[in-house]
């Protein structure tokens, strides 16, 4: 994050905002134990919650990885240019009622008004007491499917977008100019291009799958060339688990990119297609409001908590796009 944007978004905060956010920076790289409350007695983390939003705060002011966390968070990682980032699993297991949570909601706010928070990460223990790292401060950027993303506001080069879906695509551009190898013939060169396609495409039991369930025909827009139809896995792949007909669609190629970058997806009300609004001048502008095919068997029809949970990513990640607040 430029360090001007930075100072802008800090000085509209309150004077014991700013206090406590300045701490996390003051101590970044440092281990010791739980930080207690400051000299006018500002609590900066929360015993019993990982994120912690105080009263007297719209915004979280901090996020604590744990070791042995009840939630599935990722690990931090620091990048080539100094820069670090994460992923951190909301409050409640449902994505669907993420704004349930007053520490959702204050991290959403924080994603409304890019502001930063503090982060600390559990280590080692000394002597039988906990310890934790001090990385310092960083922004959450965008949230989806249950998790929220960070990203450092060290680092020469900052967020990489505002929705999830950018921000990981630009980590994927980043990760693949700086570590692919050039193939080494044209016969490797072909090796990887099918390899990809394949991966593409899914899983080959479960692509086979979903070509039965919707009868060899795209669920979006019925194209029948099974060569370019893929299996979209709806909620992320996690496992063998996560292949199952409920959990995906049968989709043209296209089609699937565009759910993954959350520029399409299912109301779940109406099962009707929605396209973003930035697609308005496209040929895909035709696809709102377009009900999707019925699998051949109504038992191979969307988990509705899966469709619950890609509608808010689309409507977050709308409301970004238009410079709108994401929260409720």
């Amino acid at each position: 994050m430029p360090s001007d944007q930075l100072l802008s978004v800090i000085g509209k905060l309150s004077d014991g905002h700013r206090r406590r956010l300045a701490w996390f920076a003051d101590h970044a790289d440092e281990v010791s134990a739980l930080p207690g409350p400051l000299d006018d007695g500002s609590l900066l983390v929360s015993k019993p919650k990982g994120i912690y939003k105080p009263a007297d705060l719209e915004y979280a002011l901090s996020v604590r990885l744990n070791l042995h966390s009840s939630y599935p968070d990722g690990e931090i990682r620091r990048r080539e240019d100094g820069s670090w980032f994460f992923n951190y699993h909301q409050e409640g297991n449902s994505a669907a009622l993420r704004d349930r949570a007053f520490t959702n909601l204050g991290l959403m706010a924080c994603i409304r008004d890019a502001v930063p928070v503090g982060v600390l990460n559990e280590v080692a223990p000394v002597r039988g007491r906990s310890q934790y790292l001090v990385w310092g401060l960083a922004r959450p950027v965008a949230w989806e499917d249950g998790y929220f993303f960070f990203e450092s506001v060290a680092g020469p080069d900052g967020p990489r977008g505002d929705t999830a879906a950018e921000v990981l695509i630009s980590d994927a551009e980043r990760s693949i100019a700086e570590h692919d190898a050039p193939p080494d013939d044209d016969y490797d060169a072909r090796r990887r291009t099918f390899r990809e396609i394949v991966e593409r495409r899914g899983q080959p039991g479960f692509r086979r799958n979903l070509l039965t369930a919707y009868a060899g025909s795209c669920a979006v827009t019925g194209c029948a060339a099974v060569d370019v139809l893929e299996a979209a896995h709806l909620r992320p792949y996690r496992g063998p688990a996560s292949n199952t007909v409920t959990n995906g669609l049968l989709l043209r190629a296209d089609i699937h990119t565009l759910l993954d970058l959350r520029l399409l997806a299912i109301n779940p009300k109406t099962r009707t297609v929605a396209a973003s609004k930035s697609l308005k001048h496209t040929e895909y502008a035709e696809l709102d409001g377009r009900s999707i095919r019925e699998p051949v068997q109504s038992a191979y029809r969307p988990a509705r908590d899966v469709l619950d949970s890609l509608w808010l990513a689309f409507r977050d990640a709308e409301a970004l796009r238009e410079g709108r607040s994401p929260v409720g």
